[in-house]
């Protein structure tokens, strides 16, 4: 009987250190930060100070909109070329391998570069490093140190060129790792195919992990609150069935392929969609962001100005999806020759 239990124990023992767990951060700034009461900021073209405990970042053209429900910051100008910064205002004390950027939001095609500055003193005259960013696009950027030493100053510089809009990137953390310490980076990127249901959605919400990433959610509209024609968008529920319990909120979403609403029958209760979208959580609700796209609608995955009437069926009658027999003016999803197109 003890040389099970020694044998157990060994195993146990055995287990546990050969379990791998994820490394902590060594510094993280996020937003609003401990120095919100001084550093409201409604512009693009401050600079500002931003605290965590007993460390300082020096913040320049981002705007946190006074900290007005933003748990972030963004950059990028409408009209006017930018380059803004987020600099460590102390030297770190240990030596750092990687800095994660949590990038929630970017419209790359406004975007020149993102770089990693490392510096040797506060006024970042003295570069050690530069790393480049490999990728434009949203979710977890990585910057990989190859000069790790300790004692060292990190700035990230956002190069943005004059935008159709302000915002063009933002950004809700960032994560400094130690030397030997291994960022885990959570995918939860999908496919059509894979579309997660909406207790998987409510799940990763939930975990908070991988969120800056869009996926593709499926699930029945349950409850439209508005499908606004003025704006081209719609917040909508839907549902893994048709309860309205435990729904996810589609917040001023966008229809098919991204283009905009323009009639407010084009969505109704009970259409089965595929979303594509960021997910996330506001006022302890669980919701799709804003600007997200309908992937398909019953189905339907393209939308078309109008049916196409050149072929030997063009005077086929038009039906929508209760059957009823509607003519060429009717916006939404219509039923002819036996397939379904979207009439816009």
């Amino acid at each position: 009987m003890n040389k099970i239990l020694r044998i157990s124990l060994m195993a146990l023992l055995a287990l546990v250190f050969n379990t791998t767990f994820a490394a902590e951060p060594y510094k993280t700034l996020t937003f609003p930060d401990d120095n919100n009461e001084n550093n409201h900021i409604g512009s693009y073209t401050d600079t500002w100070e931003a605290i965590i405990g007993t460390d300082s970042w020096e913040i320049a053209n981002f705007n946190n909109n006074n900290w007005n429900n933003w748990s972030y910051i963004k950059c990028g100008r409408k009209g006017n070329a930018s380059v803004a910064s987020i600099a460590t205002k102390f030297a770190m004390g240990e030596a750092l391998s990687s800095i994660v950027v949590t990038i929630d939001k970017m419209t790359a095609s406004y975007v020149n570069s993102i770089s990693l500055v490392v510096a040797s003193d506060e006024a970042y005259n003295d570069v050690v490093e530069t790393v480049n960013a490999e990728e434009l696009q949203a979710g977890e950027m990585v910057f990989n140190v190859t000069k790790a030493e300790k004692n060292l100053y990190y700035k990230l510089i956002f190069d943005c060129a004059s935008a159709s809009g302000n915002g063009v990137i933002q950004i809700s953390k960032i994560e400094y790792y130690k030397s030997g310490d291994e960022p885990e980076i959570v995918d939860i990127s999908n496919t059509p195919e894979t579309a997660y249901t909406v207790a998987k959605a409510h799940e990763l919400i939930e975990a908070g992990e991988g969120l800056a990433t869009s996926v593709y959610v499926k699930g029945i509209v349950t409850e439209i609150t508005e499908v606004s024609t003025q704006y081209g968008n719609a917040t909508y529920y839907i549902n893994d069935t048709q309860s309205t319990e435990n729904q996810l909120n589609i917040y001023r979403g966008y229809g098919l392929d991204g283009e905009k609403f323009t009639a407010k029958d084009e969505l109704k209760v009970g259409d089965e969609i595929i979303i594509y979208g960021q997910l996330s959580v506001y006022n302890n609700t669980h919701q799709v962001a804003t600007g997200s796209k309908i992937y398909s609608i019953n189905g339907v995955t393209t939308g078309i100005n109008k049916v196409e009437n050149d072929t030997e069926d063009a005077n086929a009658p038009a039906y929508n999806l209760a059957g009823q027999r509607v003519n060429k003016s009717y916006q939404g999803i219509v039923i002819k020759n036996g397939k379904k197109y979207i009439n816009r």
